[in-house]
């Protein structure tokens, strides 16, 4: 349980450093910036690799 809590302790330090409410190098805000960036485009990515493999299996289904 003790887990979850620091991990939800991360997650909101995290976002005080996106959100400029922290002090700290901007090479680590503009970092931690490109992470968030990249994930959600991977995030996208692999959504739309998901839908062209769900169009073909139901396509080849007809």
């Amino acid at each position: 349980m003790m887990v979850l809590v620091w991990l939800i302790d991360l997650l909101v330090m995290g976002v005080k450093v996106l959100g400029g409410r922290m002090q700290v190098n901007p090479v680590l805000r503009f970092g931690l910036w490109a992470a968030v960036l990249s994930t959600v485009a991977a995030g996208i990515a692999v959504l739309g690799f998901g839908l062209v493999l769900l169009q073909q299996y139901l396509d080849n289904l007809a």
